[in-house]
C-alpha cells in the first residue's frame, strides 16, 4: 500500500516537473512574442518621430531656393513630444495593457550641413536632374549645334592665320632689316670717292704745285712731278740762296698728309662698317629663314589641333527633334582659305639668292678694299721724292672707278642696284600688305571704341562705393564657405579686357568658343553635376539689367545714369558674380560686356572670313574678317542692350538672350568649388541663413522599457546572448532602436 502511494507520489512530482516546464517554455514564448512587438512598435515610433523632426524644414530655403534644410525649432523637443504623445496610455481604468512601454531615453543628432559641397551639390541635382538636360539642350546646345562646323573651321583658320601672320611680319621685318645692314654697309663708303678725286676721269693731268690746294687723292698725283722738280730745285740752290718754293711745298705736303689721314680714316670705317653689318645682314637672313621654317611647321600642325575635338563632338550629336545637320557652303570656303596658306612662304631657292647676294657684297667690297689700298700704298710716297706720278694716277683711278661701281651695284638707286632688285621681288610677295594693314589700323580703331563702354562701366567703380558693405560680406561669406569645406584660399581675380589688337582680340575670342564647344561636347558625353549646377544658378539667381546700357553702347560718351548705378547692388548682380567672382560693383558686369562681346565677335569673324573669302591673300582675308567681326560685334552689343537678344549668326537665325550668354559662360568657367561657394554666399545673404549651420541628415535613438511578465532571468540571458544593444534589468526589458533622415 505504501509502496502504491510512493510511485502515485513520484508520477505526481514528475507530471508537475513536466508540466512547470511546459509553462516555463510558453512564458518564454509570450515574453519573447511581446519584446518582438516591442521592437517593432519602437521602431515605428523613432521613424516617425525623427521624421516629425525632419519635417520642420526651413519653408523660405525651399520656396526660394528649392532646397531642403532643418529649420530653427528644437529637434530634440519635437522628437521627444512625438515619442511621449506616441506613449500616452489611454484613461480607462479597465483597460488592458498588452505591451506597457514606456520611453527611457532619446537622442537626436543632427548631420550633414547644406553648405557641404557634396550635400549642396546632392540637392542641386535632385532639384535639376529632369529639368537642367531638357531645358540646356532644347534652349542653348540646339542653337549652336548648326554652327559647330563653321565655328570648327572659323577657329581653326583664325588660329593659323594669327600665327602666321605673327611670323609673317617677322620674317618681312627681319629680312627689311637684312636689306637695311647692306645698304647701310654700302653708303659707309659713301664718302670715300669724293676723297679720291672730285668727278670720276679715266687721266689725271699734271698740275703745278700750289695752283690749287690738294684736297683728293687725285690732286696729290697731279702735282706731285711739280713738287718732285721744284723740291730739287730748292735743294740744289746755295747755302746763300733763299729757297723760292718752301711754301708750296709745305702746303703740298700738309696738304697731302690730310687727304692720306682721311682717306685712311674713311676706308678703315667703311670696312669696319662692312664687317658688322654684313654679319648682322647674315644674322637677319638666318632669323627669316628660321622664321619661315616655323610658318611651314605651323601650317603642317594646323589640321592636327585638339581643340577641334568639342566641335565634333557637338557636330555628331544627336538632338532630339533637330534634323541632321549638313555641311554649308560657308565652312567649306573658311578650309579653302586654309588651303591658300602656302603662298605666305618664300620659297628655299629665294632664300639661298639672298643669301648668295651677301656674300657677293661682301667679295665685291673686299676687292675695292684692296684697290684702295693700293692707291693708299701708291700715294704715300707722295712725301717723298721718287715716288711715280704714274703709278698715283693709274691706281687712283683704278680705285675710283671700283668704288663708283660697286656703290652703283649697292648704293645707288637705280636699275643695276642689287638690293634695289631684291626689294623689289620680296614686294611681289607683300602685294597686299598696305590694303592689310590699312584694314588692321581701322580694326584696332574699332576695338579702341568698343573697349571705351568698358572704361564707363569701370568709372562707376568711384561712384558705387554705397554698395561696397554687401560685396564685403558676401566676401567674408565665400570665405567662410571655403574654409568649412577645406578648400584652398581664393586667389586674386583679374578684371576683364578687351585686347587692342585685332589679331590677339580674335584668337582670344576664338578660345572662348573652343572652350565653350569642349565643354558642350562633355556635356553631350553625359549630364554632368556642372550642368546641374550652372542651370540651377540660371534659374534662381537675378541677374543684371542689360538694358540700362543701351545708350552707352551706342555713345560711349552718353550718360549711364541712374538706372545703371542701381543695378550695381549684388542683388541685381547675383548671376554675374556666380560666374566671375569680383567683390566690387562693377567687375562682374565688365567681365560679363567683355566675354559677351567676345563671343559676337567670334562669331562674326567667322562670317567674315567667307564674305571677304575673295580677297585672295589669306592675311588679307583674316585682316578684313576681323574689322567685320569687330564692327557687327559692335552693332550687336548695341542690339542686345536695346532688346535684350541678338541674332546667333546671320546663317543661323535664332534668338539668344543675355541670360543665355551667362548661362554659356558658366560652362566655359568650371570651378565648381568656387560656384558652389558663391551660391552659397548669395543664400546667405539674401536670407540670413548660414548653410553651413543648417542639417540635412537626423540620426534618431530611444530607449524604450517594458516590464516582463514571466522569466526575467531567462530572458536576461537571451538577451546576452542575442549580443544587441537590448538589456534587461530587473523584471524590465529594454529595447534600443534607430532611425535616420535625411532630405
Amino acid at each position: 500500500m505504501l509502496g502504491r502511494q510512493g510511485e502515485n507520489g513520484s508520477v505526481s512530482v514528475f507530471l508537475i516537473m513536466i508540466l512547470a516546464f511546459i509553462f516555463a517554455f510558453v512564458a518564454l514564448f509570450i515574453d519573447y512574442a511581446r519584446i518582438a512587438a516591442m521592437k517593432v512598435q519602437s521602431e515605428r515610433l523613432v521613424r516617425a518621430a525623427v521624421r516629425s523632426v525632419m519635417s520642420s524644414y526651413d519653408v523660405e530655403l525651399q520656396e526660394r531656393y528649392g532646397l531642403f534644410a532643418y529649420g530653427e525649432q528644437s529637434g530634440d523637443r519635437i522628437m521627444a513630444g512625438v515619442l511621449n504623445s506616441s506613449l500616452e496610455k489611454g484613461k480607462r481604468s479597465d483597460r488592458f495593457d498588452l505591451l506597457p512601454m514606456e520611453l527611457d531615453t532619446s537622442g537626436l543628432q543632427m548631420d550633414r550641413m547644406l553648405g557641404d559641397y557634396e550635400i549642396f551639390n546632392r540637392e542641386i541635382g535632385e532639384e535639376m536632374k529632369y529639368k537642367a538636360p531638357i531645358d540646356f539642350t532644347l534652349e542653348l546646345t540646339s542653337k549652336l549645334k548648326p554652327l559647330s562646323s563653321s565655328m570648327k573651321e572659323a577657329s581653326d583658320t583664325v588660329d593659323v592665320l594669327r600665327k602666321l601672320q605673327k611670323l609673317y611680319d617677322k620674317r618681312e621685318a627681319a629680312l627689311d632689316r637684312m636689306l637695311a645692314k647692306q645698304r647701310q654697309a654700302s653708303q659707309s663708303a659713301g664718302g670715300i670717292p669724293g676723297v679720291l678725286m672730285g668727278l670720276y676721269s679715266t687721266s689725271i693731268s699734271n698740275e703745278s704745285l700750289g695752283s690749287s690746294r690738294v684736297t683728293t687723292a687725285a690732286g696729290i698725283a697731279a702735282q706731285y712731278d711739280d713738287y718732285v722738280s721744284k723740291a730739287n730745285e730748292d735743294a740744289n740752290r746755295s747755302e746763300d740762296e733763299e729757297p723760292q718754293y718752301a711754301d708750296e711745298i709745305r702746303d703740298y705736303l700738309s696738304d697731302s698728309a690730310d687727304v692720306m689721314k682721311r682717306f685712311g680714316a674713311k676706308q678703315s670705317s667703311a670696312a669696319d662698317s662692312h664687317v658688322k653689318l654684313l654679319q648682322e645682314a647674315d644674322q637677319a637672313w638666318e632669323e627669316a629663314f628660321d622664321l619661315n621654317e616655323r610658318m611651314k611647321e605651323v601650317i603642317a600642325a594646323s589640321e592636327h589641333r585638339a581643340e577641334s575635338a568639342g566641335y565634333d563632338e557637338v557636330s555628331r550629336s544627336i538632338i532630339p527633334g533637330q534634323a541632321a545637320e549638313t555641311s554649308g557652303d560657308d565652312s567649306a570656303a573658311i578650309r579653302g582659305l586654309r588651303g591658300q596658306t602656302d603662298q605666305l612662304l618664300l620659297s628655299e631657292s629665294l632664300f639661298g639668292d639672298l643669301k648668295q647676294e651677301i656674300g657677293r657684297q661682301r667679295d665685291a667690297y673686299r676687292r675695292v678694299d684692296q684697290s684702295l689700298s693700293s692707291a693708299r700704298s701708291a700715294l704715300a710716297g707722295a712725301s717723298g721724292l721718287y715716288g711715280s706720278s704714274s703709278g698715283m694716277k693709274s691706281t687712283v683711278i683704278a680705285a675710283r672707278g671700283d668704288i663708283d661701281g660697286y656703290l652703283q651695284t649697292y648704293a645707288e638707286s637705280g636699275s643695276a642696284n642689287k638690293l634695289d632688285q631684291e626689294a623689289a621681288l620680296l614686294e611681289q610677295h607683300r602685294g597686299s600688305d598696305k590694303e592689310r594693314k590699312e584694314k588692321e589700323k581701322q580694326g584696332k580703331a574699332k576695338l579702341k571704341e568698343a573697349a571705351k563702354i568698358l572704361e564707363r562701366i569701370n568709372e562707376l567703380d568711384q561712384k558705387a562705393k554705397g554698395y561696397m558693405e554687401e560685396y564685403q560680406t558676401v566676401q567674408t561669406y565665400f570665405n567662410e564657405s571655403i574654409a568649412f569645406n577645406k578648400q584652398a584660399a581664393e586667389g586674386e581675380t583679374r578684371g576683364a579686357d578687351l585686347d587692342d589688337d585685332p589679331y590677339d582680340a580674335g584668337k582670344s575670342a576664338m578660345n572662348g568658343m573652343d572652350g565653350l564647344y569642349g565643354a558642350l561636347g562633355g556635356m553631350m558625353s553625359g549630364v554632368k553635376d556642372e550642368l546641374l549646377q550652372n542651370e540651377y544658378a540660371a534659374m534662381y539667381f537675378n541677374h543684371f539689367d542689360i538694358s540700362c546700357l543701351k545708350e552707352a553702347a551706342a555713345n560711349p560718351n552718353a550718360d549711364l545714369g541712374d538706372a545703371a548705378m542701381n543695378q550695381l547692388s549684388i542683388r541685381n548682380q547675383e548671376l554675374e558674380y556666380i560666374v566671375y567672382g569680383f567683390h566690387n560693383p562693377v567687375g562682374n558686369i565688365s567681365a560679363a560686356y567683355a566675354e559677351i562681346f567676345a563671343s559676337r565677335l567670334a562669331i562674326r569673324t567667322m562670317e567674315g572670313l567667307v564674305k571677304n573669302s575673295g580677297l585672295g591673300h589669306p592675311l588679307l582675308v583674316l585682316a578684313a574678317a576681323l574689322l567685320y567681326g569687330v564692327e557687327m560685334a559692335i552693332a550687336d552689343m548695341i542690339t542686345l542692350c536695346t532688346t535684350g537678344s541678338v541674332e546667333l549668326s546671320s546663317y543661323i537665325k535664332v534668338k539668344l538672350t543675355y541670360r543665355d550668354h551667362l548661362r554659356l559662360f558658366l560652362l566655359i568657367h568650371s570651378n565648381n568649388e568656387k560656384k558652389m561657394s558663391r551660391m552659397l554666399a548669395l543664400i546667405r545673404f539674401n536670407t540670413g541663413i548660414n548653410p553651413a549651420e543648417r542639417a540635412t541628415y537626423a540620426s534618431g535613438e530611444v530607449k524604450i522599457g517594458m516590464r516582463l511578465w514571466f522569466l526575467p532571468g531567462v530572458m536576461k540571458m537571451i538577451g546576452k546572448a542575442g549580443g544587441g544593444s537590448d538589456e534587461v534589468e530587473g523584471n524590465r526589458y529594454y529595447a534600443v532602436k534607430q532611425a535616420d533622415y535625411s532630405y
